[in-house]
């Protein structure tokens, strides 16, 4: 079942919009790690590190993707790599069906229509012991990892109804004045380093 309900509005939106609610604000509340790409587990299959390298490049463009999110990252390349092999699999079966129906159907335009719709159900399909018609089981594989694909989109809104949710992460920026290392300005006049510096009213 979705979230329901409006996406909640980050704090440092609700600061420019004056809060309203009269409520103090924790400004710290949001986990936003810093942008960057992390390092592939050596685990994924050839057709997730594609996966990888595609998106983890988009996701970091669009500041949705961080070094904490390695695990994340690689179930979803993982799932999108195994998607393709299933996919391959099931045209591969499709191939030998229409192989067996021999030259008449590939010269009649028609006729090799019905092959291939017949070719699809026969690589979809599986017969019982007592003859009843179920889905393979390359098929019932295949839907799982779809599902579990379309659960990981959303995670980093890559689906067009979670893209409104998602939470960016920060990139890095340049210090202008030096800033100690213990997180306690030498100086009152060493300016606030994000919104948790500034006072509140």
């Amino acid at each position: 079942m979705g979230q329901r309900g409006p996406a909640p509005k980050p704090a440092e939106l609700k600061v420019l919009e004056g809060g309203r609610g009269h409520r103090p604000l924790n400004l710290d509340q949001t986990f936003r790690p810093e942008v960057g790409v992390p390092d592939a587990p050596k685990w994924l299959l050839k057709e997730s590190r594609k996966a990888w390298k595609r998106l983890s490049a988009e996701l970091v463009y669009y500041n949705l993707l961080s070094k904490v999110d390695r695990e994340a990252l690689a179930l979803m390349c993982q799932t999108v790599g195994r998607i393709d092999l299933l996919e391959r699999a099931i045209l591969a079966k499709m191939k030998v069906t229409l192989a067996a129906a021999g030259d008449g159907a590939a010269s009649n335009a028609a006729l090799r229509a019905d092959v291939e719709a017949l070719a699809l159900e026969a690589a979809l399909t599986a017969t019982t012991p007592n003859g009843l018609p179920i889905q393979s089981a390359l098929y019932q594989i295949l839907n799982k990892e779809q599902s579990k694909l379309s659960n990981y989109l959303a995670e980093f809104g890559l689906t067009p109804a979670q893209r409104a949710r998602v939470t960016t992460a920060i990139r890095r920026q340049g210090q202008l004045f030096p800033v100690p290392t213990d997180g306690v300005p030498a100086d009152p006049a060493t300016p606030a380093t994000g919104f948790a510096g500034f006072p509140e009213d």
